[in-house]
């Protein structure tokens, strides 16, 4: 029991050590920028802003895509690489920093590396696209280990296409797909009577443009985008996609990407099973071929990460829920915040996020035990949902039950 419980207290240490973090987690030594262009429409300025106060070198991976026209060819072209004073802020284009040899319009994505020995030296990035007037949209570059993973489909909202008017230009909407290590067949449908299904294959390291995605529906607007892996093999596998809305008349665009229902990350799954199995993307209402199971006068207590501000959600599951109880446990103030005595679920709010640990996530005991007056070993289950996501509940220690 001291080592569970040392264990314990360890994993807590380690897990609410605080950073100076900023409001979204996007710096990193290795940054993806899902599309950059050069081209006689659209020109990508790419910012970089060193994170680690020491003068050091990132270099530049472009991978153009299938899509170019020719006499443009697609692959990985070389880049030049980037040198980055202490905390400096520099501003480089795709045209300037890369080799194209012959063809005046390309696009595709960028990946950007710390070029230290060690590999630990952070920094921002992200790239703005302009027309020939100079407006355009950001493209956020994303740590490569933050996108992508084990979805089947994800998607984008919101989408149109209408035809010029006198008044108006015509409006289309744009879609990608671009692999990383690994191949990936995948299919596109756009939710509107008459839109054009696309289907293929994507070596690694390649991306595709969809022009005019959904031609042959006529004029649309808020439609759906539905990115579609077509392999469950392939589920692993990295699939980035996004789309853009421009207007024919100036290239004003937008950038969109596209966005999965369930992240394929432990720490911000929205629906956790424990002892119950997953069906799709929520919990059977039975047991585990191997549930959890508590004896009367024990109780085994989960740790897991909540985000708030959010609502949390937990119930026992089992034949036997009704022999059982559970709480939900704040780790840094040692008080049980929801659920209690009799209990066979319960609902958190967290409140504001400023008013829980100087606006950090918290650590919480998920703790379950039997009902006074029952005997015996009862195997349960817990489902949990949030709808920020929280961290999947791992076993910690099984103190005596005091509850």
């Amino acid at each position: 029991m001291s080592i569970t419980r040392g264990l314990l207290l360890a994993t807590i240490a380690v897990l609410s050590v605080g950073h100076a973090n900023a409001q979204v987690s996007s710096a990193g030594t290795q940054i993806i920028i899902p599309v950059v262009s050069s081209s006689v429409s659209f020109e990508s300025q790419i910012i970089i802003k060193d994170q680690s106060g020491t003068a050091r070198s990132v270099t530049m991976k472009f991978y153009e895509a299938l899509t170019v026209p020719p006499p443009s060819t697609a692959g990985l072209k070389p880049c030049a690489t980037i040198l980055l004073g202490p905390f400096e802020t520099k501003t480089v284009t795709l045209a300037g920093q890369c080799s194209f040899g012959s063809g005046t319009n390309h696009h595709g994505f960028v990946i950007l590396t710390d070029a230290s020995g060690t590999k630990d030296k952070l920094f921002y990035a992200f790239t703005r696209v302009e027309n020939p007037a100079t407006n355009g949209f950001t493209v956020e570059g994303y740590p490569i280990g933050h996108i992508g993973g084990g979805d089947s489909d994800s998607e984008v909202v919101g989408v149109k296409s209408k035809a010029a008017t006198a008044n108006n230009p015509q409006i289309q909407t744009n879609c990608f797909v671009a692999t990383l290590d690994d191949p990936v067949s995948y299919s596109i449908s756009v939710d509107v009577p008459n839109a054009l299904a696309a289907s293929d294959t994507l070596a690694a390291f390649q991306m595709r443009r969809y022009s005019d995605i959904g031609a042959g529906a006529g004029d649309f607007e808020n439609a759906t985008v539905t990115f579609s892996k077509d392999d469950p093999a392939q589920w692993p596998n990295t699939l980035i996609a996004f789309c853009t809305v421009q207007d024919n008349a100036s290239f004003n665009a937008d950038f969109r990407i596209a966005k999965t229902h369930e992240a394929a990350d432990p720490s911000r799954f929205r629906v956790n099973c424990v002892g119950l199995d997953f069906t799709g993307l929520d919990c059977t209402t039975t047991l585990a071929a191997v549930p959890e199971a508590v004896n009367a006068g024990q109780k085994p207590r989960y740790l897991t990460r909540i985000y708030a501000p959010d609502t949390v959600n937990c119930a026992l599951g089992g034949p036997q829920t009704s022999a059982l109880e559970m709480q939900l446990r704040n780790v840094a103030t040692g008080l049980v915040v929801a659920g209690g005595s009799n209990a066979s679920s319960f609902t958190y709010n967290t409140g504001k996020r400023s008013a829980i640990s100087g606006g950090f996530t918290e650590l919480f005991l998920i703790e379950v035990s039997v009902r006074e007056g029952t005997a015996g070993l009862i195997p349960f289950g817990i489902r949990c949902f949030a709808g920020n996501g929280m961290e999947e509940p791992h076993l910690v220690d099984v103190p005596a039950d005091d509850f």
